[in-house]
């Protein structure tokens, strides 16, 4: 085991691991800093959609037995003609709180669509990621048992 930690310490200090990269806070990034109920993950991917039109699409891919929509988020560069749906682009959905009471991928999920659209402009690491593929977050595929977990703690 210390003959591990020994070979790892030394490949970070003299490899190609020996240049860290500092990522500094920023003081706007959880611009939510809480559990976003239902509605309000569609009120932010509306805002998303309505601040970055190039970028981000909302959709919804039906309603829960309780009636609640269950919202999607779409993010990708457009390439000339297209937007997003092109075939020969790379796509992942990002899927969370399958379960109910199962929420920090739910935010998780919300605080990365939320901090690639807005990053876009100024960070080349985002741009290039949205510029090859299509990304689709959806945050809840259980918002009933979601609004059941919140009552309940």
């Amino acid at each position: 085991m210390w003959g591990f930690c020994l070979v790892l310490i030394l490949a970070c200090a003299t490899g190609e691991y020996s240049e860290v990269q500092v990522v500094q806070e920023m003081d706007n990034f959880l611009e939510n800093p809480h559990y976003l109920k239902n509605h309000e993950i569609g009120e932010l991917f509306t805002q998303l959609a309505k601040d970055y039109p190039d970028l981000a699409q909302t959709y919804t891919i039906g309603k829960s037995l309780e009636d609640r929509p269950i919202y999607a988020l779409a993010l990708s560069a457009p390439t000339g003609e297209s937007k997003n749906g092109d075939l020969l682009r790379p796509m992942v959905k990002l899927v969370a709180n399958i379960r109910g009471d199962e929420t920090v991928g739910r935010q998780m999920v919300l605080y990365m669509a939320e901090y690639l659209a807005t990053h876009y402009d100024g960070d080349t690491e985002v741009q290039d990621l949205l510029n090859r593929t299509e990304i689709h977050f959806l945050p809840t595929c259980n918002p009933d048992g979601f609004a059941k977990a919140q009552v309940s703690h």
